[in-house]
């Protein structure tokens, strides 16, 4: 999938999703990037956030484990 731009976010620059592994990549603003292995609803989710940033803390942190790239 193409890389999804957050324009609306102070914390997460960009993320995508790869099908083929089901691993979804979150850049934050802060400059670190990380993987997150999740189903592809999850970042459909999160970009269609009214606000990305607490979506993540609310939704993702706490239920799936980042690896830093």
């Amino acid at each position: 999938m193409p890389k999804h731009e957050f324009s609306n976010s102070s914390s997460i620059r960009h993320c995508d999703y790869d099908q083929s592994t089901g691993k979804m990549t979150i850049c934050f603003q802060s400059g670190g990037t990380y993987e997150y292995e999740c189903d592809q609803s999850c970042f459909e989710a999160l970009k269609a956030a009214a606000s990305p940033g607490k979506h993540f803390h609310a939704n993702i942190k706490p239920h799936y484990t980042g690896v830093k790239m």
